[in-house]
């Protein structure tokens, strides 16, 4: 799936570290999925630039992510960062 990331969330975890929810939109359907991330977890390391570049106020387009469920993406997925040239406006950047 090509996915535009539009919005990152952070709050404490109840375990330590940081919980990360990232909502996306699919550039072909235009729905919206999300997935959520912790900072003590061993994939927090792949999705650290993506969240960094955001915050930075790039625009993120991700490719080959895969679905969990019906509107939740795999946070293992081995996705590919498409595009993040482009900056603009960070509204609801990342927060905490």
């Amino acid at each position: 799936m090509l996915a535009k990331l539009t919005k990152i969330v952070s709050r404490p975890s109840y375990r330590g570290g940081k919980m990360y929810y990232l909502f996306l939109k699919n550039l072909d359907t235009g729905k919206s999925y999300r997935t959520c991330l912790s900072s003590e977890f061993g994939n927090f390391q792949r999705w650290y630039s993506v969240i960094q570049r955001f915050q930075e106020g790039k625009e993120i387009i991700l490719d080959n992510l895969i679905l969990k469920s019906s509107d939740l993406v795999d946070a293992d997925s081995g996705f590919r960062i498409k595009d993040c040239m482009h900056t603009c406006a960070n509204k609801g950047g990342l927060n905490g």
